[in-house]
């Protein structure tokens, strides 16, 4: 029986020109924007996860400040300003100065309950902060609260808002409903009930809210009036925020990806027709990118990327150790966590499907597993996560 090392050198030149042409595009070059931000969970308002043209380590990066997060892990991803890094620690909100990285303001200092889940949202200089059932408008430079909202259920990890700025709005979803408040007085809009509690992000695009719950209902909402235009069941549940797939990410059409519990990925165009439905062999876990024509997603312990156009697998990479940590695309890497944090081309290096050489960019290990990562400016911003009930506390790292 031949070894790995064999098949893989029996690729050769040939055979990598043959998988880049199934790919069927070409290999993406590494990034050239230097500047850049990562204000809101997803890093944009369709929860893409990808800055496609961004610049980001690609290979063994270097420490450039450490933070104490006084707590056993995030409970959102770093969001990132041009001043400022916000941290859901998971008992308190903390705004960190981006350039010295001191505390400028928090929520709740002295909460030792681990009681707060999703990331804020930036917009303009306001930060928009779950706070359990309440979402506050917060000034970015001192934390004061310009408004708050009391909603009648808990703000579920990653159910967050979104703001826009060709309305001025904010949606948020808490319990088994989703709200629109006008983004600079609070005003209560319009509310919409759901089929079970909502779950992960929501995704905008156009006219268009797309929202998970977590009894697997995926609903498409007009923004404008709140009203439902469409709802699917997801039999298994739905694993991630979902994420709109536009024209520049397939070769025809528009539409939304989640994942579901049993590891399916599945893709339904605008109007709700399922496309395509791809099971990754594992359970879903939380987070989906989209990025050079690539739906990338981890189930356990493996990292897929699937065809954006029919689900198709083109590569897989091992992971170790399952873990629930989203992908994100930099230019031509993706970058994920787990044991330890590792870069991996966005092409999976040379191979077929999970035989591959030349992937791995570099991996970074640290004490306690990795959490989340974000990017911004060409830097990396990292969680760790450690034992809940040890001495340890977990970190925020910034990497460039």
């Amino acid at each position: 029986m031949p070894s790995r090392r064999d098949l893989l050198l029996g690729v050769g030149a040939t055979s990598a020109a043959a998988v880049a042409g199934c790919l069927g595009r070409r290999s993406p070059d590494p990034g050239t924007d230097d500047s850049y931000t990562w204000t809101t969970t997803g890093a944009d308002l369709r929860n893409s996860r990808t800055i496609a043209d961004g610049v980001a380590p690609r290979d063994d990066p270097s420490v450039e400040r450490r933070v104490d997060l006084e707590s056993a892990g995030a409970a959102g991803e770093p969001i990132v300003t041009d001043d400022a890094v916000l941290i859901n620690t998971g008992m308190d909100v903390v705004a960190f100065d981006r350039e010295t990285m001191e505390r400028r303001w928090s929520i709740d200092p002295e909460n030792d309950l681990y009681s707060y889940r999703g990331a804020p949202t930036v917009f303009e200089d306001t930060a928009y902060v779950p706070e359990r059932r309440t979402l506050a408008a917060r000034d970015l430079e001192t934390g004061d609260a310009d408004w708050s909202y009391e909603l009648e259920g808990v703000i579920s990890h990653g159910s967050l808002t979104v703001t826009d700025t060709d309305d001025g709005r904010v949606y948020v979803a808490g319990g088994n409903a989703v709200h629109a408040l006008d983004a600079n007085t609070g005003d209560h809009l319009w509310e919409q009930e759901l089929l079970g509690v909502a779950r992960y992000a929501l995704a905008k695009y156009a006219d268009w809210l797309f929202v998970p719950t977590r009894g697997g209902e995926l609903y498409r909402i007009n923004r404008w009036e709140g009203d439902v235009e469409w709802r699917r069941t997801i039999e298994a549940g739905i694993s991630s925020a979902p994420i709109v797939l536009t024209s520049e990410d397939r070769r025809t059409g528009h539409g939304v990806a989640v994942a579901g519990g049993d590891g399916s990925v599945i893709y339904y165009d605008m109007r709700g027709t399922r496309e395509w439905r791809t099971e990754t062999r594992g359970f879903g876990n939380d987070g989906l990118a989209i990025g050079h024509r690539t739906v990338f997603t981890r189930s356990a312990s493996t990292l897929y990327a699937l065809d954006a156009n029919d689900g198709d697998e083109r590569w897989r990479v091992d992971l170790g150790r399952g873990s629930r940590n989203p992908p994100i695309v930099v230019g031509d890497t993706v970058y994920v966590g787990g044991d330890r944090l590792r870069a991996i081309d966005v092409d999976g290096g040379i191979g077929i499907r999970s035989l591959r050489i030349g992937e791995g960019r570099f991996e970074r290990q640290e004490a306690g597993n990795v959490g989340y990562v974000t990017a911004a400016d060409g830097k990396l911003f990292v969680t760790t996560r450690v034992d809940r009930f040890g001495d340890d506390a977990a970190e925020l790292i910034v990497l460039s």
